[in-house]
């Protein structure tokens, strides 16, 4: 055998390695598979509620794995700080609930002592005004004349159809992290749905464990799920929190699940997929360097590409014909995943040179 047959057998080695790193151990969702709407959330809830609660100031020491940006510095999806000590200072950082504490229905500093308050699937680092804006006001689109406006989120009146009180808006790039994790927290703690309580609530959730978001959150948290696909810094914060507190957000895992919950598939069971669209596949061709996308609507789709460290290297969407151009890319083994109407697939291809 070949030098170079054993360098590009090591890389496929390493590359599923990488992929079984980034997916969840063999049957940990076995006991949901076959279920739809209300009894697939409550399977999902049975599976991933049990987990390490950890202490609750111990999250900014976690924050360092969690939530740490490549280029050095905690990763505030609040802001464009770029601070490399917690909590800094100028800006100062604070740990923030994404859905707001004040929602859980606790007494106020029992969020330190009670799981649904120090779980690390909720809690994120975020500059502290940003987080003292966003107070603890429903998801939403802000329509003219913000009255809090960093350049990457916003607080004001609600321009989303079903709702017209004050919301908080994340940046573009960030819409479906919020959504999912938003997801996560009803479905995790779907025992706290009887006590759900605050402002953001009369817009935004049920006191009931299906479907638990009221029509326009639904809307809502499924139109920035499809639009803003599962990122290589989901994908890495989702191990990173399963390493600390041993379990996983579902929806990062397999988007298509939202799906089955909430959106186009509620009729039918979930097959333990991502539901891949009918001949939806992605070809490389070597002599063009570019990759092929088949999906009905290619606009519609986006694509990450990882190399064999599982650092990613690109990203966007195709052209209109379905057409992905990685000639800029070093020869090698890559990954490309992607993303169409909440479904997802994985591709190993080799760029550059022909191996025979």
């Amino acid at each position: 055998m070949t030098l170079i047959r054993h360098i590009f057998l090591s890389a496929l080695l390493l590359v599923s390695f990488l992929y079984l790193q980034a997916q969840p151990s063999p049957g940990y969702y076995n006991n949901a598979v076959g279920k739809k709407q209300k009894e697939l959330k409550t399977a999902l809830h049975v599976i991933i509620n049990p987990h390490t609660a950890i202490e609750y100031y111990s999250s900014s020491t976690s924050f360092r794995t969690t939530d740490w940006h490549p280029d050095g510095y905690f990763w505030d999806m609040y802001s464009n700080s770029k601070v490399k000590t917690w909590p800094g200072n100028n800006p100062r950082l604070n740990r923030e609930h994404n859905m707001p504490k004040s929602w859980f229905g606790i007494a106020s500093g029992e969020e330190s002592s009670e799981p649904i308050g120090t779980d690390l699937h909720n809690l994120y680092p975020s500059e502290s005004n940003a987080n003292s804006a966003k107070s603890n006001y429903a998801l939403g689109v802000v329509g003219a004349s913000p009255t809090f406006n960093n350049g990457v989120v916003k607080v004001g009146k609600s321009a989303y159809p079903g709702y017209s009180g004050t919301v908080f808006e994340p940046a573009n790039e960030y819409k479906g992290d919020f959504a999912r994790c938003y997801m996560y927290m009803v479905t995790c703690y779907e025992d706290y749905a009887t006590r759900w309580t605050s402002t953001g609530v009369t817009s935004m959730l049920s006191n009931n464990a299906y479907p638990v978001f009221k029509p326009y959150a639904i809307n809502l948290l499924m139109e920035w799920h499809r639009n803003d696909p599962v990122s290589s810094k989901e994908i890495n914060r989702n191990n990173a929190v399963d390493n600390i507190q041993r379990n996983r957000n579902p929806f990062i895992d397999f988007p298509v699940l939202a799906e089955y919950i909430w959106g186009e598939y509620q009729d039918e069971n979930w097959d333990g997929t991502n539901r891949e669209l009918g001949n939806f596949y992605v070809h490389y061709n070597n002599e063009s360097q570019k990759l092929f996308v088949n999906v009905p609507d290619p606009l519609d789709a986006a694509f990450i590409i990882y190399n064999t460290s599982g650092f990613k290297l690109l990203e966007g969407k195709p052209d209109s014909e379905g057409s992905i151009d990685v000639s800029d890319l070093p020869k090698g083994l890559y990954v490309a995943v992607v993303y169409a109407k909440g479904k997802r697939h994985a591709e190993k291809f080799l760029h550059g040179e022909s191996y025979n």
